[in-house]
């Protein structure tokens, strides 16, 4: 896989084993590259060319960007919208459909044994499917007690299990991580087989599980 960005000439190589690391010291630069990103994965055209096989990646199909960690949550509304529709098909699908009409016989009975005293005349609709059961419960992934890394790596599989994204790109997560922290996040990240490009505007420590490519201020690749 190759990263390109013509402004400057950069040409990476993203390898299996290494998470790609471009150190943007240029703010003009930096700046450019990661709107290109942004505005690309939002459907808009763009110069940055990320290829397999020498084939253009669609990235608003294929990739993410993050560039806010604090708050950070893997629910994101799209994630959980997807998951929704997924449990939705499985409700009526094989041995959960008896289940899933069991259930909203259930909740009839109890709804007439619970109004049976109104005084108001009340009445209810079963809903279509079991979407508004799940949010009701609010189901969702669970962040408890987890790390920033560990949530970034729960968020990196439900968005490729879910929304078919396999490209993750982070702008400035070194601010926000120590490098034992980072290297951990990059083992897990390349075992499960994604591919993370970070984009940081200063260089720290490099790591073993790195390739780290740097544009200087003079706009040299180094």
């Amino acid at each position: 896989m190759m990263l390109v960005y013509p402004p400057v000439g950069l040409e990476a190589h993203i390898l299996k084993e290494k998470v790609l690391t471009l150190v943007v010291e240029n703010p003009k630069i930096f700046y450019g590259l990661t709107r290109d990103i942004y505005l690309q994965i939002n459907g808009v055209s763009g110069e940055t060319v990320i290829s397999e096989d020498y084939k253009p990646i669609n990235l608003s199909k294929a990739a993410d960007i993050i560039t806010q960690f604090i708050p950070f949550t893997v629910n994101k509304k799209d994630i959980l919208s997807n998951i929704y529709s997924v449990l939705k098909e499985k409700s009526v699908d094989g041995s959960f459909y008896t289940a899933t009409q069991e259930l909203y016989m259930y909740i009839e009975r109890y709804l007439y044994e619970l109004t049976e005293e109104a005084t108001a005349e009340l009445k209810f609709c079963p809903p279509q499917d079991i979407s508004p059961l799940l949010k009701a419960f609010d189901l969702r992934i669970s962040e408890d007690d987890k790390t920033l890394g560990e949530k970034l790596l729960e968020y990196f599989i439900a968005s490729r299990d879910y929304k078919g994204r396999s490209i993750f790109i982070t702008v400035n997560l070194c601010s926000y991580m120590s490098n034992k922290e980072l290297a951990a996040l990059f083992q897990s990240v390349l075992l499960h087989d994604l591919t993370l490009i970070c984009i940081e505007s200063k260089a720290s420590s490099p790591l073993k599980n790195e390739t780290r490519i740097i544009i200087d201020e003079d706009m040299c690749i180094i």
